[in-house]
């Protein structure tokens, strides 16, 4: 019959008593070592999520750039000099008309 981890733990302890000696001990730790959970091999899985983290710093440090760009334009409209200011007039110019008579009759 097949038996579990802790089947074979508690095996290996009732038979070591209440105080094991050396090979119980290393019994006990070689069961525990050799059932216990497959170490996975996460070295991909870190460099993917390195890789996300650098592209979201990098997107971060533009976003905070055009923010602070923003920001400044913003507040530079507010502390403008009136001679930094264009004006502009909200009617167009008119041409001189500037006809003769002698204009007139010319061809």
């Amino acid at each position: 019959m097949k038996k579990t981890k802790e089947e074979l733990l508690e095996a290996i302890r009732a038979h070591g008593g209440d105080e094991p000696d050396d090979f119980t001990i290393s019994m006990l730790e070689d069961v525990a070592d050799s059932f216990g959970e497959p170490v996975e091999d996460k070295t991909e899985e870190v460099e993917s999520l390195k890789a996300a983290n650098s592209e979201l710093t990098a997107a971060k440090a533009a976003v905070e750039e055009a923010y602070n760009a923003l920001k400044k334009a913003y507040a530079d409209r507010f502390t403008l000099k009136e001679e930094d200011v264009e004006e502009k007039d909200d009617e167009p110019e008119e041409e001189e008309f500037t006809e003769t008579f002698d204009s007139i009759f010319e061809d």
